[in-house]
């Protein structure tokens, strides 16, 4: 018999996760009724430890694993541009359908695509900030999205990831019946984080905590952090 590490090295996360979203995406907030206040919080704290980073009249962002767009929606005031991505076109599609409800679509717009940091992607666009918030738990190889998600920042521009901490204790966070769509059920270390930053090449890596979150896949008081790094060759911020 399998050991349940071999299981889940042999299972498709990226596959699940979009079959689960593409079924889910509908009902988010339904089933998760903090996922919006969520965003909010995780703007906000984004915004209050790296200020500089935004700007109405400049800032174009690449909202990474963009879900059906809460996040994108709680940022939209403070940048000029946001562009979505998702694996889930279900998601996708609700998410132009709000920012479409909401009179914002010249300023935020998703698209349904995978990436992997090559030539041609995303019409070659590069972008002053990507962000990904409550994504990389369910993300199978961080560090090949880092490297992707690297290629497509500017040079001077910014990474901002919002997660789930891993606590001292190492326990798991997530209960079985998630465990399907998520490969990092113990959250992410800040060791963890700033290794997969600096092997994509990023620099001036720091990782801050947020106020505990209660989340509904938890049912408990999580620690969140905002992990960042920029990309080498630009002015510093």
């Amino acid at each position: 018999m399998s050991s349940p590490e071999s299981q889940q090295a042999h299972h498709d996360f990226v596959q699940a996760n979009k079959i689960y979203f593409d079924e889910h995406a509908d009902k988010l907030e339904q089933e998760h009724p903090q996922a919006r206040q969520l965003g909010i919080i995780c703007v906000d704290a984004m915004r209050d430890y790296y200020p500089a980073l935004f700007d109405k009249e400049r800032t174009k962002v690449l909202d990474y694993a963009c879900g059906t767009g809460l996040f994108s929606l709680a940022l939209r005031p403070h940048v000029k541009h946001i562009v979505g991505l998702d694996i889930s076109q279900v998601s996708v599609d609700i998410y132009n359908r709000k920012a479409a409800e909401e009179g914002v679509s010249e300023e935020m717009e998703a698209v349904c695509a995978t990436l992997e940091g090559k030539p041609g992607e995303l019409l070659d666009a590069k972008f002053d900030l990507i962000t990904c918030s409550a994504a990389y738990h369910h993300i199978p190889s961080i560090e090949d999205t880092t490297r992707a998600l690297a290629y497509f920042l500017k040079p001077g521009g910014s990474l901002l990831v919002a997660d789930i901490k891993a606590p001292p204790d190492g326990k798991e966070l997530f209960p079985k019946k998630y465990h399907d769509v998520v490969p990092h059920r113990n959250g992410l270390s800040k060791d963890t984080m700033r290794m997969v930053f600096e092997s994509a090449g990023l620099v001036d890596f720091e990782m801050k905590d947020m106020p505990p979150i209660k989340i509904a896949p938890t049912g408990m008081d999580t620690v969140w952090f905002i992990a960042r790094a920029m990309k080498p060759g630009g002015e510093r911020i």
